[in-house]
């Protein structure tokens, strides 16, 4: 008789994922059923506490016996998205769908589109829609892929990896779109669509709400940023549809399947013995969005990159994600055009708007120390005294306040407080 063993800090033992259901997933994952028998499943937490908002993850390893073999046993991460009728947007974004079909449909033809010499994300073993939520990955820590440190920002050295995957994941799509014209129609939603902020009292405005209310707290206090604080106060004044413009799509623009949530923990690094990165995958697709290149780029400048990396490599990095995004779509040999360096760098200036916005909606949550995220969840963040309070914790961080420092001039000079 099999059984299931959880580690102490899973709080809440999660009920559905049983027996039966590992059975399925291994059978899956071994691609047989005949003769398989599941002997024992230890669940533990697969990422520390406050630093998943929308899913619950858990790491399982499964041992089971193939007729005349020795035990053996298999890894899986298992990512629940729980129903919870205060976090709406997770509903109004279907993020799980489309987390779902970019593992099942989009991701493997993408890698085919390069020729199986790269991975863009996980397998995925098993979905479940009833009563939560569910997918089953491959546990990519098992092949040697960690998470780089959020808190610190990331080097030239992995930016410059990001920035050649990045182009390859978008030259592809750009590829699928042309072999598949309806393929990416079911992504037009993304973390700043319409349908996910129309609620005032919705939990994603809310959350953006009291962010720009702090930024204006905070930068208004600060000297010799007058004119910027005044500029942000009118800009918050506008909010939702500053925030619904950033990620709108643009006539006459370059378009690409975006990520769509491209900062550090959703990158896994693999590193050389002398602990340089030498591989990435990509993990987390439930914010997918089809549009402008700039969204990602933007996105995971100012989410993701040490200041020192921001403030003197980002030419640099425009222009290695700009060289293989042209290799890749040469390489394709689909006639696409090949946009150059110019067209690259305005996608990426006519959204810098949506930089913006991920350096105050998301940044600093992102750079937040992991002493203060422990209470991070969708729960507490429902209620409102909670989240402002965690809100000015955020904003207290010294990395946070360096960054702006910098960033909030480049972005007047950008026009996107005007």
């Amino acid at each position: 008789m099999c059984s299931i063993e959880y580690d102490a800090e899973v709080a809440a033992p999660p009920k559905h994922l049983d027996v039966a259901f590992f059975e399925e997933v291994l059978e899956t994952a071994l691609r047989t059923a005949r003769g398989v028998q599941l002997l024992s499943i230890h669940i533990r937490m697969g990422s520390s506490t406050g630093e998943n908002y929308c899913s619950q993850i858990y790491r399982t390893k499964v041992v089971y016996r193939l007729p005349g073999q020795a035990d053996q046993h298999m890894m899986f991460i298992v990512k629940s998205i729980p129903r919870v009728e205060s976090v709406e947007f997770i509903e109004d974004l279907q993020v799980y769908l489309k987390e779902k079909v970019t593992y099942h449909d989009v991701l493997p033809r993408l890698e085919l589109l390069m020729k199986c010499k790269r991975r863009f994300g996980p397998k995925l073993f098993q979905c479940l829609k009833q009563p939560e939520n569910t997918l089953v990955f491959e546990d990519l820590g098992h092949s040697g892929f960690v998470m780089a440190s959020r808190e610190s920002g990331l080097n030239e050295e992995h930016c410059r990896l990001v920035m050649e995957r990045l182009a390859e994941f978008h030259a592809t799509s750009m590829a699928l779109a042309v072999l598949d014209p309806h393929i990416f129609e079911a992504y037009s939603d993304g973390m700043l669509s319409p349908n996910g902020l129309a609620k005032d009292d919705g939990m994603l405005m809310r959350f953006f709400a009291d962010n720009g209310e702090e930024l204006h707290t905070v930068v208004s206090s600060w000297p010799g940023y007058e004119r910027i604080a005044e500029k942000i106060g009118k800009y918050m004044k506008n909010q939702r549809s500053n925030l619904v413009r950033a990620q709108a799509l643009q006539a006459k623009e370059i378009r690409v399947l975006n990520h769509g949530d491209l900062w550090v923990n959703n990158l896994l690094f693999k590193y050389d013995n002398a602990k340089r990165p030498q591989d990435l995958i990509f993990i987390d697709f439930q914010l997918s969005v089809w549009g402008s290149p700039g969204i990602d780029l933007n996105y995971f400048f100012y989410t993701s990159l040490s200041l020192e990396v921001l403030r003197h490599n980002r030419p640099m990095l425009l222009r290695t994600y700009h060289t293989r995004l042209s290799e890749t779509l040469l390489n394709l040999d689909l006639g696409i055009p090949v946009p150059s360096y110019e067209q690259i760098l305005e996608e990426v200036h006519r959204r810098e708007c949506y930089g913006f916005f991920a350096s105050y909606g998301i940044f600093p949550t992102v750079s937040q120390d992991k002493s203060q995220t422990a209470d991070n969840n969708l729960e507490n963040f429902t209620d409102a005294n909670f989240a402002k309070q965690k809100v000015r914790q955020m904003f207290e961080s010294k990395r946070l306040r360096e960054t702006l420092r910098y960033t909030l001039p480049h972005f007047e000079r950008a026009g996107v407080l005007d």
